[in-house]
């Protein structure tokens, strides 16, 4: 046999072996598929199609940085292969890289122009990394390759994570109402058999423009229903006659289930987990209702421990709805409607007689089947309840909304220099996530740097880098002569952030919509947090926390009172240490406060009553 016959024999042996191992994938036999991929590429590493298969077994065994490394050498043997280019995107968008990802879209789109869904995929990646126009374009090419109603919902919900001004949140608002009255009014309606499929979203953004959300929250979830009827599931037991009772559970109490994606070490896990080891196993039978994937760790473990039931839901609705809806639960709390869009679909249906939210995602819904709001009459100004579509109820005299337990700071605390950050400088903080930054912030810190020569304020890095940029951008638009005095800090593990939150002289309180975990760690370290109230009560969550400790002076009452009092906080030493003294003496009443559980459990029989 020649040379030539033997290396053609030799690729085709290995090309039949890459067909084995993706055979044995799609078995579920991965240790022997990887075994294959590995012996392949030892004899020959220029083999794209085994690299490839490699990262999607790597991907589908959770080894996702494993998985972006071996798409990577795929598509760099083969640039032209466009699914290869797809996987590698996919990869970096779980990996939460959004900007590589936007470039292998980008790539791939250019190999298969005709391909509508790739089309929106460039779409969706451009819009989380803020590149708005890019999105929009991306996404009219889409909805011209294959129009559907649903892709004119994408471009009309199309909300800049980071706006480049307060025009620019006006205008993406007024187009947003504009495109949903045009498909509310139209006849024609290309309808989805689930929203995933189109993969649709909800309006996270919208929470932070500080204006009133019901309007649009009702338009955009009046067009979902037109778009995906399948929405409109009702549970057995919720749809019995009236006067009709349904069985009482056999322990003779209310069944309560809450659910969520995060209930986990995450910002809904800190403030849920209290109220599982704390609500009446007397007057209550509770079900965590965990959406899949489960994270395990101490949070999860400690929620599914003081649960009385542990259900965990696939990502699948027609699933999750029979699943939940055989609990026969008497009220449903959804612990963060709009935070991602499986629980806000999942809230389309009626799966118990009363279901509510609260604080998680601190904005109305929009969505019929949400009955109620549950609030706090510190929170809420005159007028409240025309700011949500569903029945606002009021629990009473609570600093917030969570059995939250204290913060212990890390000991001994790391210095400003391990932070990159200087010691002989005023401090300002602002370690909340980026999209809270509304450009009316920048006037107030713009101020402060103007007032304070030698001031520092300190933000952490966006999750997606190029927010980041987008916000200096802005910067340096709306404040060119102080702008390099705002700083940004690595992201950090949970212990560091707490150690940043006490080696600042103050923080800065993001107005329209203010800390909640975030100002309760910085309490419980004793760093004063200077705040604004705004018109929503997702801007007035400090001032409450405030108002509960005893030490309403401290709220101020207009931008020019925000200024004064950072830069008081910031220089004058002896002012801040007494401040910080009188937050340490009376923070007690927000911590581990039994009062939040009883003010829940009166919502819970009150509206079982009615």
């Amino acid at each position: 046999m020649g040379e030539k016959k033997r290396r053609l024999a030799a690729a085709a042996s290995l090309t039949e072996q890459v067909a084995a191992a993706q055979r044995l994938h799609a078995e579920g036999r991965l240790n022997e598929a990887q075994d294959i991929y590995r012996r392949v590429l030892q004899v020959d590493a220029t083999r794209a199609d085994a690299w490839l298969g490699a990262g999607i077994l790597a991907r589908d065994s959770g080894a996702g940085d494993s998985a972006i490394k071996l798409f990577a050498r795929a598509v760099a043997l083969e640039p032209n292969d466009a699914g290869a280019r797809m996987h590698y995107a996919w990869a970096l968008q779980d990996g939460e890289d959004i900007s590589a990802a936007a470039v292998q879209w980008r790539a791939a789109c250019a190999l298969r122009p005709d391909d509508a869904v790739w089309w929106e995929s460039l779409g969706v990646v451009e819009q989380a990394a803020g590149n708005i126009e890019s999105a929009a374009e991306a996404y009219r090419r889409a909805d011209e390759l294959e129009p559907a109603t649903f892709r004119r919902v994408k471009l009309a919900t199309l909300i800049s994570p980071i706006p480049a001004s307060r025009a620019t949140i006006a205008a993406e608002r007024e187009r947003m109402a504009s495109v949903l009255d045009e498909i509310l009014a139209s006849e024609i309606v290309q309808p989805v058999s689930d929203p995933f499929t189109a993969r649709l979203w909800t309006n996270f953004y919208l929470a932070y423009h500080g204006e009133s959300d019901r309007e649009l929250q009702r338009k955009t979830a009046a067009a979902y229903l037109r778009i995906c009827p399948s929405l409109r599931y009702v549970a057995a037991h919720c749809g019995q006659p009236d006067g009709q009772e349904r069985p009482a559970a056999s322990s003779g109490r209310m069944r309560v289930g809450l659910v969520s994606q995060f209930f986990r070490n995450h910002s809904i896990g800190r403030t849920s987990r209290g109220f599982f080891a704390q609500l009446s196993r007397e007057q209550f039978e509770v079900t965590a209702i965990f959406i899949a994937p489960v994270v395990d760790d101490e949070f999860s473990q400690a929620i599914r421990r003081n649960a009385e039931h542990a259900l965990v839901v696939p990502r699948d609705l027609a699933a999750a709805r029979e699943q939940i809806a055989a609990l026969q639960l008497d009220v449903l709390f959804y612990q963060d409607i709009g935070m991602e869009p499986f629980s806000y679909f999942l809230s389309f249906a009626r799966l118990a007689p009363v279901q509510c939210t609260s604080f998680g995602h601190p904005d109305t819904t929009g969505v019929s089947t949400i009955d109620y709001f549950i609030s706090n009459d510190l929170y809420e100004p005159p007028g409240a309840a025309a700011h949500y579509s569903e029945q606002l109820f009021m629990l009473r005299n609570l600093g917030s909304l969570a059995y939250y337990y204290r913060p212990v700071p890390p000991s001994p605390l790391k210095s400003r220099a391990a932070f990159n950050l200087p010691a002989d400088r005023p401090l300002y903080l602002c370690p909340q996530n980026l999209f809270k930054v509304h450009p009316d912030m920048d006037d107030l810190i713009a101020a402060i740097l103007r007032r304070d020569s030698r001031g520092v304020v300190a933000l952490v890095e966006g999750r997606v880098r190029n927010w980041s940029t987008l916000l200096r951008r802005r910067w340096q638009q709306s404040m060119p002569d102080v702008h390099q005095r705002i700083v940004f800090v690595a992201r950090m593990r949970e212990s560091d952030y707490l150690n940043l939150i006490a080696l600042a002289d103050v923080m800065l309180d993001t107005v329209h919509f203010n800390g909640m975990n975030t100002s309760l760690e910085a309490f419980a370290v004793g760093t004063p947090v200077v705040t604004l109230p705004a018109a929503f009560q997702r801007g007035r969550h400090t001032q409450a926390m405030y108002c509960r400790m005893g030490l309403g002076d401290l709220i101020a009452g207009n931008a020019q009172a925000y200024v004064d009092e950072a830069v008081r906080l910031a220089n004058d030493a002896d002012y801040r240490r007494a401040v910080s003294s009188r937050i340490l003496a009376n923070n007690a009443v927000l911590f581990e406060d039994a009062g939040v559980v009883r003010e829940f459990a009166r919502f819970f029989l009150a509206v079982a009553r009615r």
